[in-house]
């Protein structure tokens, strides 16, 4: 340790011998009492096998990204997802700071300035959590002492129930379809609105997966679009994706049209090409449907819930529901999925009101 002319103070620490070379690193400071507990921290860090270098949180999220999601075997769509979330919401706030240094602070920084961007809590929660999954990572393989992500509460994610169709509005938009005569149009509405697919899993189908004689379809894999890889089939979201659901005579019905006029091959519902459909021409179909229909805009995923909530309707136990849509965990299915229509609310209190023996005054 040594005082320059200046008056700050530097201290050197022996790291060890890197590629057969001594390598040592210096801190300073005003004073020689800060310099020496700056060398403690840093011997500390090293004997702790802590990386004493200047890793920025950026370097790290793209080391975590390429390297430790693929060694997972994380699905591109996922990776994919994750990638955007870092080059949005975090390498800007946050990706220059030395991975060593990252705080609380930082990370509540990047939930600030997302909240200023006007995005959702929900956004907001999922970014914190794939930060503190890659900070896990570099804590067990000791780039850092501690996850600060671990240090704080996650923000709480709010519930936002899907937008749905009243049972009157999905009559009315299935009688409408059917009176279109357009029989691939009818099956792709009934698969969302009565079976509750989702749409990668709708557009992942394949003829083989629908067994009409049976009357029942599996969901095996789900159609993913990953920009600059393409659509390609996968495995669906959760063990529990992968399932038997059953098909109504009605939907055989309707399917078995579809096959007729389609010819029955390859994907239910294709692209003009033949291969898979577009996510987005998809969702085209759904809002023009709507649209002829004379019905309110409701995002396409809202089929789901409008499925659930009328099997809720019919009482049909939560874990079948769930079981049904796929999910596998039935809070997903009652936070997100279910809800109750006005007439289901009224008929509710008049019960209640029933069982009060309550009179009119």
């Amino acid at each position: 340790m040594f005082e320059r002319k200046n008056g700050t103070w530097v201290g050197r620490v022996e790291v060890g011998v890197i590629d057969g070379k001594r390598v040592q690193r210096s801190v300073t400071g005003k004073t020689k009492k800060v310099v020496l507990a700056k060398m403690d921290q840093l011997k500390s860090d090293i004997r702790a096998g802590i990386t004493p270098d200047t890793v920025t949180v950026a370097q790290w999220m793209d080391t975590w990204l390429s390297v430790h999601c693929q060694e997972r075997g994380l699905k591109p769509k996922t990776v994919y997802g994750y990638t955007r979330h870092v080059e949005n919401y975090v390498k800007p706030t946050i990706g220059k700071v030395q991975l060593k240094r990252l705080t609380p602070d930082h990370v509540r920084a990047v939930h600030q300035a997302m909240r200023k961007r006007g995005l959702s809590e929900t956004t907001v929660r999922q970014t914190h959590v794939i930060l503190s999954r890659a900070l896990k990572v570099a804590e067990r393989e000791g780039k850092i002492r501690r996850n600060p992500c671990s240090l704080m509460d996650a923000p709480s994610a709010a519930v936002n129930p899907h937008e749905i169709l009243t049972l009157a509005q999905a009559h009315r938009l299935l009688s409408w379809a059917a009176e279109s005569g357009d029989v691939g149009l009818l099956a792709r509405l009934a698969v969302a609105v009565v079976l509750g697919l989702r749409q990668g899993e709708a557009l992942g189908l394949l003829w083989k997966d629908v067994h009409l004689k049976e009357g029942w379809l599996a969901v095996d894999e789900a159609l993913a679009t990953v920009p600059g890889v393409g659509r390609f089939r996968q495995e669906p979201k959760s063990a529990r994706s992968k399932r038997q659901v059953p098909l109504p005579r009605p939907v055989v019905q309707m399917l078995a049209a579809w096959r007729r006029e389609s010819g029955g091959k390859g994907y239910v519902f294709p692209s003009p090409s033949g291969g898979p459909r577009d996510s987005k021409a998809d969702w085209r179909v759904w809002t023009k449907a709507l649209e002829s229909a004379g019905i309110p805009h409701v995002p396409l995923h809202g089929a789901r819930g409008t499925a659930a909530t009328l099997l809720m309707a019919m009482e049909v136990p939560e874990r079948v529901i769930a079981d049904i849509l796929g999910h596998s965990q039935v809070n997903i299915t009652m936070k997100h999925y279910l809800h109750s229509d006005e007439a289901q609310r009224a008929a509710a209190l008049d019960g209640l009101a029933g069982a009060l023996e309550l009179s009119p005054a």
